[in-house]
């Protein structure tokens, strides 16, 4: 079937007991990845098979996709479809920020909030898409996407306090609304209540970094690569600015490079700044010029939209100066 791997095993049953073994294995060298015994009383077979479907599905995201924070993250929901929809949404989050795919798992997710009201980790995700979306503007005017986003965290925290993605999305927030100070203490919480999540790191860093913590950005977005090694692309995109402003170029153009070769044009900007900041002017043209002509409406001034979040706006004249060096237009 020229699949990578196969998940395969057996069921045994007694009179009144019924034991499964699941092993996942990788098809192109034979070699084991995980394997596990699960052994049940047979009270109800409807409620087992939900039961092991949840927990192998679980098990394969740790070992395949998401690492040790697929253990933390919606591994508590007893209902399948519910689940369903939050890995839908979840792929879709997780291939590129665009417009499309946000809405996508927005859509997803709050399928599998209707099954599964009560779920901290849904509402905390669905806060985070909403600031997404007041920051660039997608979908709906600024205060309603904020708004929006407020009600969700404050559910999620009333579920649930110690929710990592709860603290990581208020932290998001709190940068939007400019409150720095804020916003760095929630990610760094959700960081301690949540230390082997590679997402929780990553979104540490792109609150740290915009809030001016540059250098401590730079630490939990290497973590968080770290933890997870098949992480999304866009990782390399939030390293390069936490790079970029703690003075690091050299290492933030080769974080934007990498970015730019696994999702080509998402890093341009980044790199016509990177590379104007570190004395190669050629090169920011030659970036800026194949920015345009993949984004034709792109405008410094509707990038600035997306950018009046960060704390020091010094850098962010500079970066502006940088973009209409290497002639790009105003707007």
């Amino acid at each position: 079937m020229g699949v990578r791997y196969v998940l395969c095993g057996s069921v045994r049953k007694t009179t009144d007991r019924i034991r499964i073994s699941a092993q996942l294995v990788d098809a192109r060298s034979g070699a084991q990845v995980w394997a596990e015994r699960y052994d049940r009383a047979v009270s109800d077979l409807f409620a087992i098979q939900d039961e092991i479907t949840l927990i192998l599905a679980t098990e394969m995201q740790v070992n395949l996709t998401e690492g040790e924070q697929a253990r933390l993250r919606y591994s508590n929901t007893k209902n399948v479809e519910a689940w369903n929809w939050w890995m839908q949404g979840l792929t879709r989050y997780r291939h590129s920020v665009t417009k499309e795919n946000f809405s996508a798992a927005r859509s997803c997710w709050e399928k599998a909030l209707a099954l599964d009201p009560a779920s901290a980790s849904l509402l905390a995700m669905l806060a985070f898409v909403h600031c997404v979306d007041a920051r660039y503007g997608w979908s709906e005017d600024r205060q309603t996407a904020l708004a929006k986003a407020r009600v969700h965290v404050d559910q999620a925290l009333t579920l649930d306090p110690e929710n990592a993605d709860a603290h990581v999305s208020l932290g998001y927030l709190s940068m939007l609304t400019g409150d720095y100070a804020k916003a760095a203490a929630h990610v760094r919480q959700a960081v301690q209540l949540a230390p082997s999540s590679a997402d929780a790191a990553h979104f540490s860093g792109l609150v740290l970094a915009f809030s001016g913590y540059a250098a401590e950005a730079v630490v939990q977005v290497q973590r968080a690569m770290t933890l997870n090694p098949n992480h999304p692309p866009y990782y390399f995109g939030v390293l390069g600015n936490a790079c970029r402003l703690a003075g690091r170029i050299d290492e933030a153009i080769a974080a934007f490079e990498t970015f730019h070769a696994l999702r080509p044009g998402f890093a341009l900007v980044d790199l016509v700044i990177a590379y104007s900041q570190s004395g190669q002017p050629e090169r920011a043209k030659k970036a800026a010029a194949e920015l345009l002509s993949m984004r034709p409406e792109f405008t410094i001034a509707a990038w600035l939209k997306t950018q009046d979040c960060r704390a020091d706006k010094a850098l962010l004249d500079a970066d502006v100066a940088a973009l209409r060096t290497a002639g790009l237009p105003m707007g």
